[in-house]
């Protein structure tokens, strides 16, 4: 015989947590009362008010922990700034020795590696092109402690760029590459400040682009990958006396131990960045390079550039000749790795990092470029 005493869920245990116990008393005995006045299932009452009751109490602390001590505090924000980076900050510390007439054996650079932390936060660096260079450059940038970073792209993520693009990933495919950027980069560090631009930079906006950036913007990392861009905006650059660190083309290498940074005049082996100097030079008025014959190297225009000293590998000549614009295929015939891509923006991210960190930001040096 059952007997089951039907009671408002609000007095008694649900219907499964019944349910559940007259199960497993039916399966030993034929006959049995339950009630929900039965000891075991007080316990089982009892024990979800506490649990609940205890929830309740965890979450309302949690809550005001959140409301009192929030990243949204300047000195709280400060501490978790210093927590995350460091160890970037001690990197570039100047070794100071206290005065041996002071007597004091306090480390007096104890701060400076904080102050390093701080001017890094403090800088604001555009990241052009989110492509196989420009997205593991942007993710350095962050995890270096760049404090505002701009993105700028209008495209698209594609399954081809999954060999060498850092946010190209089953579940990003047909997504925005700044997007996704700016997703991974915030939950890397919530406090950076991120502004996405959808558009590609052309020749016929970059003034306006960069107008719009400043005065706020330090340095500006190029990963344009189309040779027309690329020196409109190192033209731009060097007209508005912006810092700029460039990058020249990683396709067809296989070899990041050859990759080096150095001024866009001493660069080698790149077809890009040929052109580039090219373009500059015929179209901006740049001054020519010194004879090869007189082996006199040109005077530095002060613009560093990442390149590699890998000779390419020889190419079909449909392939072969200099590109007419920016690449907007997924894929080139040249191949491509992520160890070669991204090599490139670590070495440009550190070159910007370095910059900064350092407190000694190279300049476009326009008379130095330009025809006298």
């Amino acid at each position: 015989m059952l007997e089951w005493n039907c009671v408002p869920r609000s007095q008694g245990p649900g219907k499964f947590a019944q349910f559940l116990v007259a199960f497993c008393l039916l399966s030993t005995s034929s006959a049995f009362i339950l009630s929900p006045e039965s000891s075991f299932i007080s316990a089982l009452w009892s024990h979800k008010e506490e649990s609940t009751l205890e929830n309740s109490s965890m979450q309302a602390k949690i809550d005001d922990n959140t409301n009192n001590n929030g990243i949204q505090d300047y000195e709280d924000a400060r501490t978790q700034r210093h927590l995350r980076f460091s160890s970037v900050g001690r990197l570039y510390e100047k070794n100071q020795e206290s005065s041996e007439d002071s007597g004091d054996d306090v480390d007096v650079t104890v701060e400076n590696h904080l102050a390093i932390v701080d001017r890094l936060n403090q800088a604001t660096v555009a990241v052009i092109g989110l492509g196989g260079v420009g997205s593991w450059a942007a993710e350095a940038l962050c995890r270096s402690g760049i404090g505002n970073l701009i993105l700028i792209d209008l495209d698209d993520i594609c399954i081809s760029n999954t060999n060498r693009q850092l946010h190209a990933m089953t579940s990003t495919v047909g997504r925005l590459k700044i997007e996704e950027m700016k997703r991974r980069l915030l939950d890397i560090n919530p406090q950076c400040n991120i502004t996405n631009i959808l558009d590609f930079v052309s020749e016929d906006n970059v003034n306006d682009v960069l107008e719009s950036l400043r005065p706020e913007l330090t340095v500006c990392l190029d990963a344009i990958d189309g040779q027309y861009e690329k020196t409109a905006l190192i033209a731009a650059c060097a007209e508005g006396g912006i810092p700029i660190v460039t990058c020249g083309g990683a396709a067809g290498r296989s070899d990041p131990t050859k990759i080096v940074c150095d001024d866009i005049t001493r660069s080698i082996e790149d077809r890009l960045l040929f052109w580039c100097r090219k373009n500059l030079r015929q179209k901006f008025g740049f001054a020519k390079g010194v004879d090869p014959k007189k082996k006199i190297k040109p005077k530095r225009w002060g613009i560093s550039t990442v390149f590699s000293t890998e000779v390419l590998r020889p190419i079909s000549q449909a392939s072969n000749g200099s590109p007419s614009s920016s690449l907007r295929t997924c894929d080139g015939p040249m191949g491509t790795a992520c160890f070669v891509t991204g090599t490139y923006g670590f070495v440009a991210a550190s070159r910007v990092v370095e910059m900064i960190a350092n407190d000694d930001i190279t300049i476009p040096n326009l008379k130095r470029m330009k025809y006298n």
